[in-house]
């Protein structure tokens, strides 16, 4: 398992009260924090998923549940937890179907400063929102996102990857694709005022909401696992829906996002990206898109991607490798 310093608030390079570190758990005017459970079929891990929310050391919660149209005991469970608790909200998506929509959907009835997103099959320990919580005060509201890392259940290792300390991470960073793997993250509502997850791509696509956000407000990252990040039969046999035509747009979206400030600040990354897509079209037997997003890329950095992706166009899409891509799937 990874080595990492233990996170601790106190370690932070300027000063903080330590009446307000010792205030937090009990003091109710701190901002309201909305966690979005979206949910769909997941009667058997729902209510740890639940349970961790109302473990939370932070008070001043409101819990919205989003369920998709579930065929299971999932809808009735979560109402029954809101029967005994004011501070839950269970809605049914009145938006397109599928994860995306749901995510849409649970925001749409948040009302605290700070949402933080949550998968049904996922848990956050207990000290997670008090201590992000805690990094969103310490710095004055400085930054309008936090972020921190997640245990993956499969392996016990840090599910995201390229960050050894907590720190700021500049939006130059993020372009460049510094955030590797699953985080949690708490941000601002204001942050993302009308703008939603787009319900019309595969999975959503949530980094390229994340970019937007992260354009706005600058983050700060807490080298600690605050959330278990469950991997699951499930998960594996939804990660065999692979569908490269319908992940190609995804890649082209996030490329047109910031291409010119990609192009300036990290040309490298913009040029895996579109090899990345060349390789989707490819896998999707398109080879003229293919051809063109190799040329794409070539032009923008050198890259060895791209030179395997061109050779992979005289072979037989069985014998293509599938793209490990990090995305969760689809709930």
């Amino acid at each position: 398992m990874e080595n990492f310093k233990e996170f601790n608030i106190k370690d932070l390079p300027q000063e903080f009260s330590e009446k307000l570190l010792s205030e937090i758990p009990d003091n109710p005017n701190f901002p309201k924090v909305s966690v979005i459970l979206t949910t769909y079929n997941r009667e058997y891990f729902f209510t740890e998923s639940i349970e961790s929310i109302l473990d939370q050391d932070y008070p001043n919660l409101e819990i919205i549940v989003s369920d998709d149209g579930s065929e299971d005991n999932t809808f009735s469970i979560a109402s029954e937890y809101a029967k005994d608790n004011p501070h839950i909200k269970v809605v049914r998506n009145a938006r397109t179907h599928g994860s995306a929509g749901n995510r849409n959907n649970g925001l749409d009835y948040a009302s605290g400063e700070l949402l933080l997103l949550l998968d049904d099959d996922d848990l956050l320990f207990k000290e997670a929102i008090s201590q992000m919580v805690e990094v969103y005060l310490r710095f004055d509201k400085q930054y309008g996102i936090i972020i921190a890392n997640c245990t993956r259940s499969d392996d016990g290792f840090l599910s995201g990857q390229g960050l050894d300390e907590s720190r700021e991470i500049g939006f130059q960073e993020v372009l460049a694709g510094c955030l590797d793997g699953e985080f949690v993250t708490l941000f601002e509502r204001k942050l993302l005022g009308q703008r939603r997850f787009n319900e019309n791509l595969q999975r959503g696509n949530m980094g390229l909401l994340w970019l937007k956000l992260h354009k706005q407000r600058p983050c700060y990252y807490i080298h600690k696992p605050l959330k278990f990040y469950r991997i699951h039969a499930e998960s594996l046999t939804q990660s065999l829906k692979y569908k490269p035509l319908e992940m190609v747009k995804n890649y082209e979206q996030d490329i047109l996002l910031f291409y010119k400030e990609r192009l300036k600040y990290c040309p490298a990354h913009l040029a895996k990206l579109c090899a990345t897509a060349a390789l989707l079209y490819r896998q999707g037997g398109n080879r003229k898109k293919a051809f063109k997003k190799i040329l794409q890329s070539l032009a923008i950095y050198p890259n060895w991607l791209a030179l395997q992706v061109f050779a992979c166009l005289f072979l037989p899409i069985s014998f293509l490798p599938k793209l490990k891509i990090r995305q969760r799937v689809e709930k």
